[in-house]
């Protein structure tokens, strides 16, 4: 694909310098032209570092005791997985955990233990000992408690 995008940018360099070259191009054209010719060779460039992993990524927090449960989740993911993060996936990742977290260090360490504990391919939400969703009377998911059965609704007799 890389040599695609040389190849096809190269064509369109030759195209452009022969409009100039017969004066089809006016003056503002051509540094429209050489600003967007920027523009293009600094993604490429970017998007080619984020491929070959030449970019380094910057953690959300500094802290050591969230550097060493970074790279837990990574190495985990590495050998129950067989995935290691490129740059751009590992970036969305960390975006992802910062935001789950609501930007609180110690709750996003929680995740990734909680990720790494349950055996999860992904980060999620911190699971809670009582979901906001039972009911508080010890009901399960799924269960019907006795007096629901039971219940008779007005007009249905």
């Amino acid at each position: 694909m890389q040599k695609q995008f040389v190849k096809a940018f190269g064509q369109i360099q030759e195209l452009f310098q022969q409009l100039n070259d017969a004066g089809h191009v006016s003056q503002e054209q051509a540094e429209l032209f050489d600003q967007n010719q920027k523009v293009v060779v600094n993604y490429h460039s970017w998007v080619k570092q984020q491929l070959e992993g030449s970019i380094k990524v910057e953690l959300p927090w500094t802290e050591p005791e969230f550097e060493e449960a970074w790279k837990l989740w990574k190495t985990f993911k590495k050998q129950q997985f067989r995935f290691t993060y490129k740059p751009i996936s590992e970036e969305a990742a960390l975006t992802k955990l910062k935001k789950l977290s609501g930007g609180d260090m110690q709750i996003a360490i929680a995740i990734l233990q909680q990720s790494i504990d349950n055996g999860y391919m992904g980060l999620f939400h911190l699971k809670t000992k009582t979901s906001s969703h039972h009911k508080s009377n010890n009901q399960k998911p799924g269960q019907i408690l006795k007096s629901d059965k039971t219940k008779k609704y007005d007009g249905w007799d």
